[in-house]
């Protein structure tokens, strides 16, 4: 089975565990007040830049189901990929990515349950560490290793590629408001106001249509048929 064959499916399963999250991201409230705050701006605006993410999890109307379904995803995700990797005789290139996971899953859980708050440093590097810290972005980030994890097991040049830019993306979704990142793009969007309550939504939906979008191209780069017919040629 080719690389592109077996790497559509892991791009499969991350892609679907953002998506089917998307609900556990809902705020409490997702109306702007029509009345300025004290500051004069919107109750709904963000900040552009953050190191911890706009994915906070302290804003969400039922922050434990966050917790407890990435919890579940991650367990469930890793076993589809071993079990995937393992249909195709190919189980050592899964470890990797397994390792990856388990590891930073690991290391969130024990750094949220000792309420570390990331580096003593004024580094913006050192302070986007908190990211490890579990908030609504980690998932983001977890995924974005264990593609490239899995990318580098597969010695394909073009999937590790994708999973670095991916990296890059998630990064970006995980520090950053989507509307801040829609708005340098050039995208007619008001960074501070939010009367659908989707900024946070975005910052999911995103990545997860990307990673849907590029499972759907590594599956027809990889079809059997495909491969055939280019023999053929």
């Amino acid at each position: 089975m080719a690389a592109a064959q077996r790497y559509w499916f892991a791009l499969v399963v991350c892609g679907v565990l953002l998506a089917l999250s998307l609900p556990f991201y809902l705020t409490a409230s997702q109306a702007c007040s029509p009345e300025p705050s004290v500051e004069g701006l919107s109750l709904c605006a963000a900040p552009v830049w953050s190191p911890v993410g706009i994915l906070g999890s302290y804003g969400l109307a039922h922050p434990g189901a966050l917790k407890l379904y990435w919890s579940a995803a991650l367990v469930g995700g890793s076993c589809a990929l071993g079990w995937w990797y393992r249909r195709a005789g190919s189980g050592r290139r899964a470890a990797a990515g397994v390792a990856v996971a388990v590891l930073l899953a690991g290391a969130t859980t024990v750094l949220t349950w000792a309420d570390w708050h990331g580096f003593r440093t004024a580094s913006a590097w050192g302070e986007s560490a908190e990211l490890l810290r579990f908030n609504g972005a980690t998932p983001l980030l977890v995924i974005g290793a264990v593609l490239l994890a899995l990318a580098v097991a597969e010695r394909s040049a073009g999937l590790s590629a994708f999973a670095v830019g991916f990296c890059g993306l998630a990064y970006v979704f995980a520090t950053r408001d989507s509307f801040g990142v829609l708005h340098d793009l050039g995208a007619p969007v008001d960074v501070l106001s939010d009367p659908a309550g989707i900024r946070q939504l975005l910052n999911l939906a995103i990545p997860a249509a990307v990673l849907l979008v590029a499972a759907g191209v590594a599956y027809a780069a990889g079809a059997p048929g495909r491969r055939r017919s280019r023999s053929a040629a």
